[in-house]
């Protein structure tokens, strides 16, 4: 209801306060009254504990019953009773202040009433009531993402309905005092949806007809508690979707620092309340530890980085991290002596092409039939297909049909299985689940890939320790099960002394079948880019095949399991978009143009495969809005890099790799035997272009979208350079 209507004294012998016209009835003050007993009667509901509590009570009015919430004030010391008898005590406060929110706008429970009872200058009995609204806090909204959704969704759902309200708020010109995550109250629709946030417990507010200076704010925010990485992003929705500046920053993180470190400090301050709160504590804390806190999210099919750098640094495993390094100092003479002589040897060997490029598929019901006609339409290339823990027995189950369909089609498949934190901390249900992948599809598949990308912390691994510690049931079964083939430790990224860690972690008496890693390009750019100063895609595949070599706890045998490009304009999408799209992101645009992205992809192909010192490449994935072949969200319309892919599949899915042509710098010329024809690939790997060589002989020219030219130049889409055929000889 509207203050509008008006307040009016309340009539109540002893009592000062105001009271809502109304509510302004006897039957109402009558009630009021009495207000000490009904807080402690049958009828009242505790909803929090501690020295000031708040009830809900059925306030009885002539309109009928009426559920209110009464915010009981304890007791205080005389000092604080002696400030509050010269100024407005916490009820009054607390009430004023939604009066003020309403004026302005700004949700809060509708005020009914302030009442209190002095005795000189002591306050006995202090209330304040206001409608009581049914809701969730923003606190239990976070602690059942955490514990029970375990999604990104709706905690960014959240933030950006959470976030505008507090900017409004504080641009009416209040500042909460108290605005931690408790006091924001999150009604629901009917329907589920939530509603617009409701601001309670004020009586610490300050407000006025100025909007909040910079300093006003940042102490208000810094008590909104959010892991490093979600507080970035909801205070980038708070400023409307713009960085802060500096001086910002600056001002929240030292608010932040102080009023926290001023929290922790409670047990010595307060030793005894603290003895008292952690003796009725709940079994588990309101939020998990930010170490255990895994969000998935669907979009980029990812989990989210959630820690901010400062974060991960608190909780990171330093012994860990300097182990690794040990260990990568003394592997390291053995394998660069194995990386020179490999890196002479690229190109060399003939390598023989078919089921060596794979593709990996969604398995959900939405995707099967389209997936099944597009994967028909690039011949039925080897197939990955991801495992995830954090998914429900239904979904596990109708993967495995899926996989066994496809077995039935005559496929090749490997499969992926992915951990999240409660593998870690549920170890029986992952063990349980390992179990059921392997006593189900263990005799259908090429390979098992067993954990992934645990030298990232989003995926939940914090040491070499947690991932031998999901390897042991894995190594359990293939005890039982001797004829699967387990591959991994399926690291990610140009960063191979986690690899050596983990794989100092298996038993030399069950090695890995393959190594398995997700190579990707650094920064996104084209394969032939170096990181550092000599670190291309053909290096960083030379150095990875050294280890495997390297090592007695693998075969030397590599497959990279997940390698993409992200799509330009896929907004939170993208993999390096999601699960917000930062300024940053909005001015800089990342990602690569449909034709950069066939371009590199089929360079990527030929590089790894070719060089000979990868076995087989599977790309991430076939469909996905972000980085697929496919644009899910459009109909599942094929994208250039669709069609090239299959043109490349076409041509020399099943040839044999004979050599790589003298050429000039920059320049790449691939020399394959198919059945009925000599084809070259050749492509440059900058922006120029440049005549074929008069060296290579041709009869037909297709470009890279199977397109006969009659003539062609050579740039950075890889063209066939078709020989004269065999049957015309």
């Amino acid at each position: 209801m509207s203050n509008t209507l008006g307040y009016s004294t309340l009539a109540i012998t002893g009592f000062t306060g105001l009271i809502s016209n109304r509510f302004n009835q006897h039957v109402v003050i009558d009630q009021l009254a009495a207000l000490k007993d009904l807080c402690c009667s049958e009828k009242a509901v505790k909803l929090s504990n501690g020295g000031d509590y708040v009830v809900k009570y059925p306030l009885i009015a002539d309109q009928g019953e009426i559920a209110v919430a009464i915010k009981v004030f304890k007791p205080q010391s005389w000092w604080k009773d002696k400030y509050d008898h010269k100024n407005k005590s916490k009820a009054e406060r607390s009430f004023h202040a939604a009066r003020f929110l309403q004026d302005n706008g700004i949700n809060t429970p509708v005020p009914i009433a302030w009442l209190e009872r002095w005795d000189g200058t002591r306050l006995m009995e202090s209330y304040y009531l206001c409608i009581f609204e049914p809701g969730t806090s923003f606190r239990d909204a976070l602690s059942d993402i955490y514990y029970n959704q375990r999604n990104n969704a709706p905690l960014i759902d959240l933030l950006h309905i959470v976030a505008p309200a507090i900017r409004a708020m504080h641009d009416a010109g209040f500042m909460h005092g108290d605005m931690g995550n408790q006091n924001i109250l999150l009604p629901r629709s009917e329907t589920g949806a939530w509603l617009q946030p409701q601001f309670i417990d004020l009586n610490r507010a300050k407000y006025s007809s100025e909007p909040l200076t910079i300093k006003q704010r940042a102490f208000d925010l810094a008590r909104i508690a959010l892991p490093g990485a979600y507080l970035k992003i909801f205070k980038t929705i708070y400023n409307n979707h713009q960085d802060f500046p500096a001086d910002f920053e600056s001002l929240e993180q030292k608010a932040r620092k102080r009023f926290w470190g001023h929290r922790r400090s409670v047990k010595w301050r307060h030793p005894i309340r603290h003895w008292k709160n952690k003796k009725r504590a709940a079994s588990k804390p309101v939020y998990p530890p930010i170490q255990d806190i895994w969000l998935w999210d669907e979009k980029s099919a990812q989990p989210m980085i959630v820690p901010s750098r400062q974060e991960k640094h608190a909780y990171r495993k330093w012994r860990y991290l300097f182990s690794m390094v040990w260990q990568g100092v003394c592997a390291a003479p053995g394998i660069y002596r194995r990386y020179q002589q490999l890196l002479t040897q690229s190109y060399t060997t003939p390598i023989e092409m078919k089921g060596r490029i794979g593709i990996a598929l969604h398995p959900h019901p939405d995707y099967t039939e389209t997936e099944l006609q597009l994967l028909e339409q690039l011949g039925n290339p080897p197939v990955l297909i991801r495992f995830c823990h954090h998914e429900t027995a239904t979904e596990w189950n109708r993967t495995i049909a899926l996989v066994k369909q496809l077995r039935s089609k005559g496929l090749e498949v490997m499969l992926a299985v992915l951990q999240d934190r409660q593998a870690l901390l549920q170890p029986d249900s992952w063990k349980q689940f390992l179990t059921l992948i392997i006593e189900s599809l263990g005799d259908q598949v090429a390979h098992i890939e067993i954990t992934h990308a645990s030298n990232r912390l989003k995926w939940g691994i914090w040491s070499s320790d947690e991932y031998r510690q999901l390897m042991v049931p894995a190594l359990e079964l293939q005890q039982r099960f001797p004829h699967i083939r387990l591959v991994g430790p399926a690291c990610i990224d140009f960063e191979y002394l986690p690899v050596i860690a983990a794989l100092d972690t298996h038993p030399k008496t069950q090695p890995l079948a393959a190594l398995s890693h997700l190579l990707y390009v650094d920064r996104r750019g084209a394969p032939e880019a170096t990181q550092g100063r000599q670190f291309s895609t053909l290096e960083k595949s030379a150095l990875l095949k050294a280890l495997a070599q390297w090592s007695d706890r693998c075969s030397d045998k590599v497959i990279v399991s997940e390698v993409n490009w992200p799509v330009k304009h896929a907004g939170i999408w993208s993999p390096i978009g999601c699960p917000y799209e930062t300024p940053k992101w909005r001015r800089d645009e990342p990602g690569e143009n449909d034709d950069d992205y066939a371009n590199y992809m089929l360079r990527y192909y030929l590089i790894t495969l070719c060089s000979g010192h990868i076995e087989q490449v599977f790309w991430w994935r076939l469909s996905a809005h972000g980085y697929g072949l496919v644009d899910d969200r459009n109909n599942f319309m094929p994208r250039t890099a669709f069609y090239a892919l299959a043109q490349l599949l076409r041509l020399i899915g099943t040839a044999r790799f004979v050599r790589k042509l003298d050429t000039e710098s920059n320049v790449y010329a691939l020399e394959f035997d198919a059945e009925e024809r000599k084809i070259i690939v050749a492509w440059r790997s900058d922006n120029n272009t440049s005549v074929i060589p008069a060296s290579i002989n041709y009869e037909k020219i297709i470009d890279r979208d199977g397109k006969e030219l009659t003539a062609a130049s050579i740039s950075g889409a890889p063209i066939y350079l078709l020989g004269e055929s065999t049957a015309m000889r």
